[in-house]
């Protein structure tokens, strides 16, 4: 049975008796809820010291998976502010399965993705529509999200993106 918080649609209700984790889950939802939505209240919900972001990348078209670490408030920005203020139209996210982490203050998020946007800005006056499949680990720090890690097929991405 589905359910709908925040306008992020949840397969199943994820379950945890550790009130610190599931406090944490509501973060995530409320971090997917904010996408194209609300940019302040978004980076409300960081930490205020080091943030960081990791993605994999793959250079010159070798299967090879990297990450790439976005570090402190002005790398986190320059990660998110080209999503948040570039681009409009839809971008729905489906949580298809939590993991609260023996550390409560780790959560493994397995999502998906419906964007339908227009773009501007570094990605080019272009229309982007596609369906992504992610893993998402996100580690806390008193509540608020310390770091966000993010798998996903890159090729899939580059070829939407056009990198």
């Amino acid at each position: 049975m589905t359910t709908v918080v925040n306008g992020v649609t949840l397969a199943s209700e994820p379950l945890t008796r550790n009130n610190r984790a599931r406090s944490n889950i509501d973060v995530v939802i409320e971090f997917f809820s904010l996408y194209l939505r609300d940019k302040e209240r978004f980076y409300a919900l960081w930490v205020d010291d080091e943030p960081e972001v990791l993605t994999p990348y793959v250079a010159n078209d070798v299967a090879t998976c990297q990450i790439g670490s976005h570090r402190g408030w002005a790398a986190v920005r320059a990660f998110w502010d080209p999503i948040h203020d570039d681009m409009q139209g839809r971008f729905d996210w489906y949580i298809d399965g939590v993991i609260p982490g023996e550390d409560p203050d780790v959560v493994v998020v397995r999502s998906h993705s419906d964007v339908d946007v227009r773009t501007r800005g570094v990605w080019g006056d272009k229309h982007l529509s596609y369906q992504g499949r992610y893993v998402q680990i996100f580690r806390f720090e008193d509540g608020r999200v310390k770091s966000f890690e993010e798998y996903y097929d890159t090729a899939q991405l580059n070829a939407v993106y056009g990198a």
